[in-house]
């Protein structure tokens, strides 16, 4: 049977959870179901061992220790937000620290879902633009000639005389109308975006300056 080690000392909770902190980026975020983000928390949590071992080389710790233990502090820190003393009564340094962590969260998930949003606002406002094609419609001209009665020699020279050539719209003014007017649209609609983008930038920064 193997000895028990001893418990945790104040001095390598508080170590712990400062690194926790440091590290919370690729302990703290991700899918559990993803093999690498489960690998590189591995070695995140691994890390942290050695660091407390070479601090504490009387009382060394494993990775998996590291990390059964701070869900040990992060449950206490949670029972007190719960009981609301939090606010109130003695809360040990290890806690605050854990209660920052969890605050930081809270701040970096609101600011993830209000971007989220705002994106697809945007898009939901975002119309369409409109495809203008050219179709070329092939005009045929009607001729009436209205012949004379009795008339060979003048059916003879009808029929001999030149014919004089039909008028039809050209083709390319049309469509040079056409792509003026459908470059107009797109510089209004570019005039558009970038007007949002700019009122975004600037709420998103007061945002920010409110939430510090």
């Amino acid at each position: 049977m193997r000895p028990r080690k001893p418990n945790w000392s104040t001095e390598q909770k508080l170590l712990l959870v400062q690194l926790v902190k440091t590290r919370r980026e690729d302990l703290l975020t991700g899918r559990h179901s993803c093999r690498e983000i489960a690998t590189n928390r591995r070695w995140a949590w691994d890390e942290i061992a050695e660091e407390i071992s070479t601090a504490h080389p009387d009382v060394p710790r494993t990775g998996k220790e590291c990390e059964r233990h701070w869900f040990v502090e992060l449950a206490k820190a949670k029972e007190l937000m719960l009981t609301h003393r939090s606010h109130t009564g003695h809360i040990s340094p290890v806690t605050k620290v854990v209660l920052e962590i969890l605050k930081l969260q809270r701040k970096e998930a609101d600011f993830k879902d209000r971007t989220e949003e705002d994106n697809t606002t945007f898009e939901e406002e975002e119309e369409p633009q409109e495809e203008m094609k050219y179709v070329p419609t092939a005009i045929t001209p009607i001729i009436n000639i209205e012949l004379p009665v009795n008339h060979t020699n003048d059916m003879s020279r009808l029929e001999n005389a030149p014919m004089s050539p039909p008028c039809s719209p050209s083709p390319s003014a049309e469509k040079r109308d056409l792509e003026i007017s459908v470059l107009r649209r797109q510089e209004r609609v570019l005039q558009l975006q970038e007007e949002y983008y700019s009122l975004k930038i600037k709420h998103l920064k007061a945002r920010m300056l409110m939430d510090l």
